[in-house]
């Protein structure tokens, strides 16, 4: 049975309305829609199960669809199907909706979330170009959403690339001794990543955080993370993602600021 589609942007919600937002952004501007490809596929599975685009799945591409887009980096083919709004009002409508949204505890709950889950996205990046550097495996960077998800202490985004980083030079220096083909390569990265994580977690090292040289997420659903649902510039890198941090910037009806 098709899902209902959503009648309003109210109703689409906070994530979708982002989700719609990112991938509408990255379209228009020529960024990836989120972090990873991975991501990018559970941003517009979620859409599709809300009624709000059609896709191919399972087959990569239509033979035939004249109003089909292309996301211009990851190579995904969708189709809007929602025609509560105009498309060509549709981003202004979601701008709207962002602009509407108060600063409560359910909202600031939800802006927390998300926060989580793009920067376990964001990690996954950075790392995955780490391993690529290195000439290992690019699927390995997943294995950083496990660190990510287990870790018993908050980390900030820029600490998160500190592990990647000092993980993959563990890596590095194994291969060196042992061959690219070491037994137990991978693992041996992934419990870096995991004692970083820990260590860095406990206070004993300081200065281990590698923010990026420029502040602006790269990915269309970061910068509407920043842009559109948060003024935390480059606390988004920097910050402990927890409330105290939202509450001190989040955005209310007059402090949009720009994008994307």
């Amino acid at each position: 049975m098709a899902p209902s589609a959503p009648a309003t942007v109210d109703e689409l919600g906070l994530q979708g309305c982002l989700y719609l937002w990112a991938l509408l952004t990255g379209q228009e501007h020529r960024l990836p829609v989120a972090q990873t490809r991975r991501m990018t596929l559970v941003v517009m599975a979620y859409l599709l199960e809300r009624g709000v685009i059609e896709v191919p799945w399972p087959e990569a591409r239509w033979d035939v669809k004249p109003d089909a887009r292309t996301t211009p980096i990851e190579g995904l083919q969708w189709r809007l199907i929602w025609t509560v709004y105009e498309p060509a009002r549709l981003i202004d409508a979601l701008d709207d909706y962002f602009d509407s949204l108060e600063r409560d505890d359910f909202a600031t709950a939800q802006r927390l979330r998300l926060w989580m889950e793009l920067g376990s996205g964001e990690a996954e990046r950075f790392f995955e170009q780490q391993l690529v550097k290195h000439r290992f495996c690019a699927d390995w960077a997943q294995d950083v959403a496990f660190a990510y998800r287990e870790s018993t202490a908050v980390l900030t985004l820029a600490q998160w690339r500190y592990c990647a980083w000092a993980a993959v030079r563990r890596g590095a220096s194994m291969a060196l001794q042992h061959g690219p083909q070491a037994d137990g390569l991978r693992d041996t990265i992934y419990q870096e990543l995991r004692r970083r994580a820990a260590t860095v977690a406990s206070g004993a090292w300081t200065g281990c955080s590698f923010p990026p040289y420029n502040p602006q997420p790269e990915s269309a659903l970061g910068r509407g993370f920043v842009h559109r649902l948060t003024r935390l510039g480059a606390l988004y890198w920097t910050g402990w993602p927890s409330v105290e941090v939202l509450l001190g910037h989040q955005l209310d009806r007059s402090q949009r600021v720009g994008g994307p």
